[in-house]
């Protein structure tokens, strides 16, 4: 029997192993692991870092992530700067496909994610295995049909998991994390409020 050669073998062998390590397509359309995170967010329109004013009294923590201890809290009224943030996607929103969308490429029963909103509309979208960053996503139905400004031919059929977390620093000096939960005011640079002005 004639023997194959190291370069014939070779020639056969290699494009087999790699079609075994390929990912499916399947696979490559996963959408990406979770939690997904987002750091220096601020994530809605006119957000911004700078002075705010807390509403209410809240814990001030070591770290976002785990292990985090409690270092101090917040006072009503008291005036802090918001430095930076961290968005944190424990599980997306849902969007069923109820109408083709030419422009990606999606027929009715396709599902979408959405993770981060930036404000106004839009947000970041996984689509078929490729991110869609700050994209226009008024052409969605929320659950409770508000939201859908173009169209409608996609709505909301999950409501995920999220969460702002903000690192500040109090007039004293102590820095550390706030999970944001509506106890503050003056975030928003378009808010058009006289005290958030005069800070």
């Amino acid at each position: 029997m004639r023997k194959i050669g190291p370069m014939l073998f070779l020639t056969l062998a290699v494009p087999v192993l790699f079609a075994a390590q390929a990912p499916s397509d399947k696979s490559a359309m996963r959408p990406p692991v979770l939690p997904v995170i987002d750091y220096n967010a601020c994530p809605f329109e006119g957000c911004h870092f700078g002075k705010w004013i807390v509403t209410r009294n809240s814990p001030i923590l070591s770290s976002w992530g785990e292990g985090r201890k409690l270092v101090a809290s917040l006072k009503n009224g008291q005036i802090v700067t918001g430095l930076t943030g961290v968005h944190i996607t424990y599980e997306p929103d849902g969007v069923l496909i109820l109408q083709p969308i030419k422009e990606l490429e999606l027929q009715p029963g396709d599902i979408i994610f959405r993770y981060m909103y930036h404000g106004e509309g839009f947000a970041d979208i996984w689509v078929k295995g490729r991110w869609k960053k700050e994209y226009d996503c008024t052409f969605i139905t929320e659950k409770d049909s508000s939201g859908c400004l173009r169209d409608c031919p996609a709505k909301v059929i999950s409501v995920g998991r999220k969460d702002w977390w903000v690192r500040l620093k109090t007039p004293d000096g102590l820095v550390g994390w706030v999970k944001v939960e509506g106890q503050f005011n003056c975030m928003d640079s378009l808010g058009g409020d006289s005290q958030c002005d005069s800070l």
